[in-house]
């Protein structure tokens, strides 16, 4: 997951028109399939043979409790309703992420934690949602990878919680992601090898490098986590390895 700076993206909204549905226009779903390089915004699965899917953060429609975890009761059986024609509420995802998939997919589930307040039409108050969210820079930067496994960056156990859900729900480890995800991690980990042995120059080090963490690249937060963890300063300090 890496971050999605939302108001840029807003700036293409007179494109979009006024539709009571406006998830599904044309122009809209390229828009936001495009922003993030044709990329699911939850998992950074390549769009490729499929069509975008326009979530809706906060559902538009009834919630679904997800295990034991609190949920806006108040908003039970009509969602977010407000929000469904609102674009900050839309995230661009692939199928696995947003529709009931294996052992995840998010559809209508929105948990909050236990203390959260409810937000309303009429209600401004934050929610505290357990889902980590791509547009939040402080979210994205609490999800991190070790091999094809998803991993918490933070020692706080709320914040390993958000991560749990968010897994689960955003579908991370389904087995064609998570074996997809670790490749990329292996390739990095190949680079670097190569590097140390001096099979390969700095120079090319370097240049395979910073393919792999381009913003345009399937899965580069896994790839940036890998060279993080693994790759020396002298190479860490020529990348771009912002979230």
């Amino acid at each position: 997951m890496r971050y999605i700076k939302m108001e840029e993206l807003l700036k293409k909204r007179d494109r979009w028109g006024q539709s009571s549905e406006l998830w599904t226009n044309s122009t809209l779903k390229k828009d936001f399939r495009d922003f993030f390089h044709n990329k699911c915004w939850y998992t950074e699965v390549p769009l490729v043979g499929q069509d975008v899917q326009i979530d809706h953060f906060r559902p538009k429609a009834a919630i679904r409790p997800f295990q034991e975890f609190k949920y806006n009761r108040q908003l039970e059986n009509q969602g977010y309703y407000w929000l469904k024609n609102v674009p900050e509420n839309y995230r661009a995802c692939c199928i696995y992420a947003n529709r009931k998939t294996g052992n995840g997919g998010k559809g209508n589930y929105f948990p909050l934690a236990n203390d959260s307040t409810y937000v309303s039409e009429n209600d401004t108050n934050n929610e505290s949602p357990l889902l980590l969210d791509p547009c939040v820079v402080k979210d994205v930067s609490l999800l991190s990878f070790l091999g094809n496994m998803v991993i918490a960056a933070s020692d706080d156990d709320f914040q390993k919680l958000r991560v749990k859900v968010s897994e689960s729900i955003y579908n991370l480890n389904d087995p064609y992601i998570a074996n997809a995800r670790g490749k990329i991690w292996e390739n990095v980990v190949k680079v670097l090898e190569e590097y140390d042995s001096g099979d390969i120059s700095r120079n090319s080090c370097i240049r395979q490098l910073r393919n792999a963490v381009s913003p345009k690249a399937p899965f580069s937060a896994c790839a940036i986590a890998c060279v993080n963890s693994l790759a020396p300063d002298e190479i860490k300090n020529e990348l771009d390895l912002k979230l």
